[in-house]
């Protein structure tokens, strides 16, 4: 079938209505909670690269931990079982058209999902456990390289290697990678948690004296004082 001029704008449109951005990070760069890739957003968009290459603003800091996101094993088991939802739903009809019930249906079914996460992920990290330290250390580490991230620390660029002021609070200002990820490689501070939105939290005090955990977006956007020793 053969599409028309107009067919195949529209069918476009449809297709980038259909993707969507985070609108946390689209109101701080662009100044609008915008969802997804409409006219609007690449009108902004574009609006801001020219800026950016008159000189007339400054770039977004990308290394900032606004536009940052926080990924788990029990995220990445989650998203490969999501991409293998089609097999696995064809795996589950075929099981219950056999036995007419349930039993099939143990821990062992996502097995292959769980492993491609654990054995061979570039992400998993095998821990020799001499030092109790390490597991600690191993538990705490956050970075940038693997799936989904920087492939190489050929591909880090400079800036990314430089301290950023937002992190303070969240990483370890003096546990660093002594490696060639330095700068990609962190270690959550104490008192700081991921949580399941893939933001982390801290413990902090409100200004009534009690203890909450807030999220980091929050805490950036909010004015933060020291406590007096």
């Amino acid at each position: 079938m053969v599409l028309s001029k107009q067919e195949k704008i529209d069918a476009l449109k449809k297709w980038l209505a259909r993707t969507f951005v985070d609108p946390v990070v689209t109101n701080q760069t662009l100044g609008e909670p915008l969802s997804s890739v409409s006219p609007r957003t690449l009108l902004l968009a574009s609006a801001k690269l020219i800026k950016i290459n008159k000189q007339e603003v400054e770039p977004d800091d990308r290394d900032n931990l606004r536009f940052s996101s926080f990924l788990g094993l029990e995220d990445f088991i989650k998203d490969h079982i999501e991409k293998d939802a089609a097999g696995l739903r064809k795996k589950a009809a075929q099981k219950i058209q056999q036995r007419k019930n349930l039993t099939w249906l143990t821990s062992s079914f996502f097995t292959p999902q769980i492993k491609s996460v654990v054995i061979g992920n570039s992400l998993s990290n095998n821990v020799e456990g001499i030092n109790p330290m390490e597991h600690f250390d191993n538990a705490h580490r956050v970075t940038k390289m693997g799936e989904g991230g920087i492939a190489s620390p050929e591909s880090i660029p400079d800036e990314s290697r430089q301290i950023n002021t937002s992190s303070f609070g969240f990483f370890d200002p003096l546990h660093i990678a002594e490696s060639d990820k330095v700068g990609v490689t962190q270690y959550i501070a104490a008192n700081t948690l991921k949580g399941r939105d893939n933001k982390l939290y801290k413990l902090v005090k409100d200004k009534t004296g009690k203890l909450r955990w807030v999220d980091h977006e929050t805490i950036l956007n909010s004015r933060v004082k020291i406590p007096e020793t």
